[in-house]
């Protein structure tokens, strides 16, 4: 009996297994998979409402396969690329943050500095006042009270500072030598320690650069050192020696002999039995020979790294120390590396006196150095003593200020601008270079901060500096040896 079933299977006959597969195969639907996203972009509504209204099933072996993907899987290409999409945006974060950097720094003027003190040591070594020992209420017969009360001719400290723009070195040059006052002789007095480097071409500018500026009838330098005999004898002084003995002289240093008499006599004989007082660097024992020296001679201290660019008699009328640099450091704000004091000056016996009634100096410290200096200088104020002056910072250290007006580094090549001028290129005014040179006969000294393992490099700033000194001074010695000036191979141009 036949049944009516409309179940899609009518034509299956049992006795043609074959036929009856193949019959239900092609009865049987099997969709190709669509997806959600197909069905709404053809306006059919949800994929979910519209699987659910079908009647038919697809079988696994006949339609499309869908591809199983789960959430947060990615093949190796969208992870490389995941990757690089993160790198340029840090790339591009980075080139911005630089690029905003540069931008603000043409804007803003970045200074910066950081000390750290200890505020026993402000309160005992700075803040701390003591009174005089009153040198000025009775001075030594060989100091001149007439001539340090006497009105000046040049200003030598300004009261205000000098850092901004050209301000200094302006300043330096409305200081001249005055034509009709007669010239004093001035002994200009530095100091080398033969036991620590060897002396070479980088000092004997020194003495080359004392030849070429100062004049020389009125002027002696003189070098203290620990070995005198060793110093003469040195490839590289025995020379000027020879030729320039007159003007250039070398002496054996003892402190004990130079301290008799003044406050720190037994100070010095305590400890300099056992070389306590020669440090590595060469600071505390240098920082007691020249107030030393100063105070049984008189004149100018100069230290051995510098090279001098003028006469300094205009600077004599008064004495003076000079400015660390254009910063006023709170605790590094005086230095000795240029100085001028008068013999037996009264400025002098009160320093020794608070070397003295202090404890005595670590090494390689600047106790006898510029922190001696800033303490007499507030302890004169305080005691209503008209203090030394101060000479701005760029008369002996054009180095120590800032980017744009500082000389530039001796030991590197020649700068491409200087002051905001190109080198070489003017642009229908000054180029950098000429006013670099200007700038350098305004200033007295060129302060290199020892550094004596460098060299300066060939065709620079200084080395340029220096042929025209040894041009200068090889123009002096052939007009002494036109007017018979020599004798025994010595130049004595007179004037003594």
């Amino acid at each position: 009996m036949d049944s009516g079933v409309g179940n899609g299977y009518a034509h299956y006959h049992q006795s043609d297994p074959y036929n009856a597969a193949r019959s239900r195969r092609k009865s049987v639907s099997a969709p190709s998979p669509v997806s959600e996203d197909e069905e709404l972009l053809n306006g059919s509504g949800s994929g979910k409402k519209r699987r659910k209204g079908r009647g038919s099933f697809s079988l696994p072996f006949h339609g499309g396969r869908r591809r199983i993907q789960p959430s947060g899987w990615f093949t190796l290409p969208q992870i490389f690329r995941r990757r690089r999409s993160k790198c340029l945006l840090i790339f591009a974060l980075f080139a911005a943050l630089v690029y905003g950097f540069v931008l603000w720094k043409r804007t803003y003027e970045i200074q910066l500095e950081f000390s750290i003190f200890s505020r026993k040591w402000i309160a005992e070594e700075i803040d701390s006042l003591q009174p005089l020992k009153g040198c000025f209420n009775n001075p030594s017969p060989r100091y001149n009270m007439t001539q340090h009360l006497a009105p000046r001719r040049h200003m030598l400290s300004t009261g205000t500072s000098l850092k901004r723009g050209m301000s200094c070195y302006d300043f330096a040059s409305t200081i001249k030598p005055e034509p009709e006052a007669a010239l004093e002789h001035v002994y200009y007095h530095t100091y080398w320690r033969s036991d620590l480097i060897s002396f070479g071409e980088r000092q004997s500018a020194t003495f080359l650069a004392f030849l070429a500026t100062q004049p020389l009838t009125h002027s002696t330098l003189i070098v203290w050192t620990n070995g005198a005999e060793s110093l003469s004898a040195n490839t590289h002084v025995k020379p000027f020696l020879e030729r320039w003995g007159e003007y250039i002289q070398v002496r054996q240093v003892h402190l004990a002999e130079l301290a008799q008499g003044t406050g720190v006599e037994n100070v010095i004989k305590g400890i300099t039995g056992d070389g306590g007082i020669y440090d590595e660097r060469a600071w505390v024992d240098g920082d007691a020979v020249r107030l030393l020296v100063l105070w049984n001679y008189g004149g100018i201290w100069m230290d051995m790294d510098q090279l001098l660019t003028r006469d300094l008699h205009p600077l004599t009328e008064e004495e003076w120390v000079t400015q660390w640099d254009c910063y006023d450091k709170p605790y590094f704000s005086l230095n000795g590396a240029l100085m001028h004091f008068h013999a037996s000056s009264p400025y002098l016996c009160e320093a020794f006196n608070i070397m003295s009634t202090s404890p005595l100096p670590k090494p390689n410290t600047f106790t006898w150095g510029s922190h001696l200096y800033a303490k007499l200088h507030r302890h004169l104020i305080a005691a209503g003593v008209r203090p030394f002056a101060v000479l701005p910072w760029c008369f002996s250290d054009p180095r120590n200020c800032r980017l744009d007006n500082r000389f530039p580094d001796p030991f590197l090549p020649d700068p491409g601008s200087f002051t905001g001028k190109k080198w070489d290129d003017g642009e229908g005014g000054k180029s950098g270079r000429q006013v670099l040179e200007e700038r350098t006969s305004h200033i007295y000294t060129i302060h290199l901060h020892n550094q004596w393992a460098k060299k300066f490099p060939k065709g620079g700033w200084i080395d340029r500096l220096l042929e025209g000194y040894k041009a200068q001074v090889y123009r002096v010695e052939r007009y002494a040896e036109s007017a018979g000036l020599v004798r025994g191979g010595k130049i004595a141009l007179g004037g003594r």
